[in-house]
């Protein structure tokens, strides 16, 4: 059982928990659309620059909920939040240099989608199976 010391990391953990297997999921059922999804990207900056503050958003809700590296669950869900801010700001500031290094990735759909899958197991397992210690 996973030990943490805010019911908050769990709840977080089991919300991206659920995003990332239905991410995963979606990859798997239609591989080929994360390709077609970045071409539409690419050719729509309003929709580029939607998802970019949407990265930002959720990235900055997680951050300034939850941010906390007590241990290696809390700390995984700050680095997620982390994560999704960090590449929000990248897609505003430098939108097709990031399509460009990302399109090499998408080479391999399944791989991805079966990671992100798997992370999507492993923090709902970790979400709903977890222990806070302490109250908030």
């Amino acid at each position: 059982m996973i030990e943490t010391a805010s019911p908050l990391t769990l709840h977080l953990a089991v919300l991206i928990g659920l995003v990332c297997l239905a991410v995963g999921i979606g990859g798997l059922i239609g591989e080929n659309r994360w390709p077609e999804m970045v071409d539409e990207m690419e050719r729509s900056p309003t929709l580029l620059l939607a998802i970019a503050f949407v990265g930002v958003a959720l990235g900055l809700i997680i951050l300034l909920a939850h941010n906390s590296f007590a241990d290696p669950l809390a700390a995984a869900v700050t680095f997620i939040g982390l994560w999704s801010f960090a590449e929000g700001l990248v897609l505003l500031a430098f939108p097709y240099i990031y399509l460009r290094l990302v399109r090499p990735l998408l080479r391999h759909p399944r791989a991805w989608a079966i990671f992100a899958a798997s992370v999507g197991v492993a923090l709902l397992l970790a979400g709903l199976t977890g222990r806070a210690t302490a109250t908030l």
